[in-house]
């Protein structure tokens, strides 16, 4: 866990005085709704409770952001416009947000902070629209009053990734780091998406377990999984996304197509794992251990044996399909593991009743130790407050 002691040092030392606000922000979990964002789908996702955190002071028209391990940088708020400048991605980040938050009619002025992230490389949360939503709600909090809705910061986070940093997402990493807690997602109408907030309380335990390799040449994989419910959409009805689509039937409608078996399993999957997702609701909601474990187990089987994105071909071994083979051999009914994110490697996200927790650690301490992170939901997706000066 970061030393926030430290941190606030390095603040007064690089600053020469005491700052004004402390804030942090989680990243994300995606609980359930494996590829169903892109073709307007349903999701589960959750804040997670590791966080980006930093201490902040308004100041007049200049941001001057010093990120742990990172070489300072400033930018005066007159220049954001630019998004096309070869800079540090959490300066292109911030500028985005600032220009997006402009652009919709809020308040911006500038801000000095130290940043210090206790989210592990490598572990799947997404990093990048934690920091993304801590700047939104810096400039909700400092000049805003607080005021800017989380589906707007959640909004802006994405359009700063977007076209600021550049790579292509969706919306769902930023409701996961812009809401508090559990929060299911219907993404029909993609520009305002409905989310609503359900209070996590299922007696299990998280732990985030990562793969071998990383995901970052895996663009082709990743977008070959909405391209091809994309055409299955316009073959069916002619639409552009499956959430279009008529779901009576639609299953024996796909595997009537004539084209490739693996475009048609992608297609089925989205409709499962919509199903998936609803179940999982209703079982958080009721407080139903056991029907959430099934959704979870039934999600990932989806995953493998539809999209085909929890290992590579031809290398199983160290990959996430590997993990959940040996830990679901482990734990038995004692809790369930999935795919977690866009897949192929990456991180896997188990649930463990809290009953098999102790027995669960010493087995990842022998067999995963460096790998894996306790984790837990958030009920706070942002925390600020204003420090006595």
């Amino acid at each position: 866990m970061v030393n926030e002691e430290k941190l606030l040092e390095n603040y007064k030392n690089r600053f020469k005085k005491n700052p004004e606000y402390y804030i942090d922000a989680g990243g994300r979990f995606e609980l359930l709704g494996n590829h169903t964002d892109h073709n307007h789908g349903l999701c589960l996702v959750a804040n997670c409770s590791l966080r980006i955190k930093a201490f902040v002071s308004k100041e007049l028209n200049f941001v001057t952001i010093k990120s742990t391990g990172y070489n300072a940088f400033k930018f005066c708020i007159d220049d954001i416009s630019d998004s096309n400048k070869k800079e540090s991605p959490t300066c292109s980040l911030a500028r985005g947000v600032l220009f997006k938050l402009k652009s919709l009619g809020y308040k911006i002025g500038g801000f000095s902070c130290c940043i210090t992230s206790e989210i592990p490389d490598g572990s799947g949360v997404s990093s990048s629209a934690a920091i993304e939503s801590l700047f939104g709600y810096i400039i909700s909090y400092l000049y805003n009053d607080g005021k800017i809705p989380s589906i707007v910061i959640a909004q802006v986070g994405q359009f700063s990734e977007n076209n600021y940093f550049h790579k292509p997402c969706g919306l769902l990493d930023q409701i996961g780091t812009s809401f508090p807690n559990a929060n299911f997602i219907n993404f029909k109408n993609i520009s305002e998406p409905l989310v609503e907030t359900i209070k996590f309380n299922l007696p299990v335990t998280l732990f985030l377990i990562k793969s071998e390799g990383n995901h970052s040449n895996l663009t082709p994989l990743y977008a070959a999984i909405p391209n091809g419910m994309y055409k299955v959409a316009n073959l069916l009805e002619n639409k552009q996304y499956l959430a279009d689509v008529n779901p009576t039937g639609v299953i024996d409608k796909i595997k009537s197509l004539n084209i490739d078996e693996d475009l048609k399993k992608i297609s089925i999957h989205f409709f499962i794992e919509n199903d998936n997702v609803l179940k999982a609701k209703k079982a958080i909601e009721n407080n139903d251990l056991e029907s959430f474990l099934k959704e979870v187990r039934s999600s990932q089987e989806s995953s493998k044996n539809n999209i085909q994105n929890t290992f590579v071909k031809g290398e199983y071994e160290g990959s996430p399909q590997n993990i959940v083979d040996n830990v679901t051999k482990f734990i038995g009914n004692n809790g369930a593991i999935r795919i977690h994110g866009g897949g192929f490697k990456g991180t896997t996200l188990a649930f463990i009743k809290n009953e098999f927790v102790d027995t669960f650690e010493k087995y990842l301490k022998k067999n995963y130790l460096g790998k894996y992170y306790r984790v837990h939901i958030s009920d706070s997706a942002i925390n600020f407050k204003e420090l006595c000066k």
